[in-house]
Order: structure tokens, then C-alpha cells, then sequence
């Protein structure tokens, strides 16, 4: 509680390579400083439970500075954190991977503006269930190079706020691997390539004519692959 209580970012660290929180102790992070030029191998936060993480949430957005961030792993409430988080303007991050079975993991998230929080390079993005929908509040670095984008979800809730953006507004940048699973092939109208895109493979499974449903809708020649060798 003492800890709690000090100012935000008055607790300096200098250079940390890894940093894990679990539960009450997510909530010290805007109190933290790390060094300028910090570059971090692994960055973990899992909160079970929502006071886990309710003092860092109130921090305000772009307020905690990472540095660069080559794994960044949040879980369960921690989500809502996201927001919060600055990483360096020319981060390159190897994965991000987010699974979100309860909308409130990722309600904040949401509440975020679009393109709000800035991501940099990403080489795997890979979203589940509810976390499909924190996809337009991504901003991605305009020459990002993806080696994986998978996105899964059986549910229509999954992707309910993502549905709703303007069609090409998600910019991914080149993608050579592409993966979307069920519900989540309707986030496609909202996706953005560049122009060059050279794509290895593009996978969609629907079994449901509602999988679909807003794919269908999109107008004809409105979705921009690029070039793709298997399809």
C-alpha cells in the first residue's frame, strides 16, 4: 500500500531486460521509470481479478514508458492496461499474442480511440475471442513487416466492435501469412495492406454462411491482398 501511494514515476529502475507483475503488484507500475533507451526482452503482466490492476488503469493513457518491448504477454484483466502503455517509436516486437475469454478483460481497451495505441513493427499478431475487438485501436508502423496475422473467433460477439470501423481503416502493413477463423474472416472489409504485399498464404474457415456474412457484403474488388502464392 505504501508503494501505492508514492508518485507516478518516481521508483527508477534504469534498464530492465524482464519484467513480470502478477496481480496487486501491477498496480506499482506507473510508478516506475525505466532508463530512456530501455530495451526489454519479455514484459508479463496476469491479473486474475479486476482490483488486480485497478490503480494502473486509472493512470492516464501513453503514461507508462516501456522503451522497446520484444514480448509483451498480458493476461485476463491486465489487458486493460494496454492503453497506458508507450513503447519506443521504432519497437520491434517478435509476437503479440492476446486471448480474452471475458469482455471485461478488454473493456477499457475499448473504450481506447482508434489507432491510439502505438505498436511499431510486429512480426506475429495473433488475437482470440474477445480480444479481436481491441484490432482498430492498434496502430501498427507504417512499413511493418509481418511474418503471421491469426485472428479466431466462434463467437459474434468476438468481433462485434471491430465490425463496426471504416473499411480499410486496420493498416497491417505486409503480411505473408494470414489466418482468420470462423466469425472473424468479417473483420476482413477493415483490413489494410500495402500495395506491395507479397502473401505465402491466406486461410479462411467458415462454416457458417454468418461467418462471412459481412465479407459478402463488402463491394466487389474492395479487398486488397497484394499478391498471394497460396490461396
Amino acid at each position: 500500500s505504501r508503494m501505492t501511494c508514492a508518485e507516478n514515476n518516481s521508483i527508477k529502475l534504469g534498464k530492465v531486460k524482464r519484467l513480470w507483475l502478477w496481480f496487486y503488484a501491477i498496480n506499482i507500475l506507473p510508478k516506475l521509470k525505466l532508463h530512456g533507451e530501455n530495451v526489454m526482452e519479455e514484459f508479463c503482466l496476469s491479473a486474475g481479478e479486476k482490483e488486480h490492476a485497478s490503480e494502473a488503469i486509472c493512470a492516464e493513457n501513453n503514461s507508462i514508458c516501456l522503451g522497446k518491448v520484444k514480448k509483451l504477454e498480458l493476461e485476463l484483466f491486465a489487458i486493460n492496461i494496454l492503453p497506458k502503455l508507450v513503447l519506443h517509436e521504432e519497437n520491434e516486437m517478435e509476437e503479440f499474442s492476446l486471448s480474452a475469454g471475458e469482455k471485461e478483460y478488454v473493456s477499457e481497451v475499448i473504450c481506447a480511440e482508434n489507432s491510439s495505441i502505438l505498436f511499431g513493427r510486429v512480426k506475429n499478431l495473433v488475437l482470440e475471442l474477445f480480444a479481436i475487438n481491441i484490432l482498430p485501436k492498434l496502430k501498427l508502423h507504417e512499413e511493418n513487416e509481418m511474418e503471421e496475422f491469426c485472428l479466431s473467433a466462434d463467437k459474434e460477439e468476438y468481433v462485434s466492435e471491430a465490425i463496426f470501423g471504416e473499411n480499410n481503416s486496420i493498416w497491417l502493413g505486409k503480411v505473408k501469412n494470414m489466418e482468420l477463423e470462423l466469425f472473424a474472416i468479417n473483420i476482413l472489409p477493415k483490413l489494410k495492406l500495402h500495395e506491395e504485399n507479397e502473401m505465402e498464404a491466406f486461410c479462411l474457415s467458415a462454416g457458417e454462411k454468418e461467418h462471412a456474412s459481412e465479407a459478402i457484403c463488402a463491394e466487389n474488388n474492395s479487398i486488397c491482398l497484394g499478391k498471394v502464392k497460396k490461396l
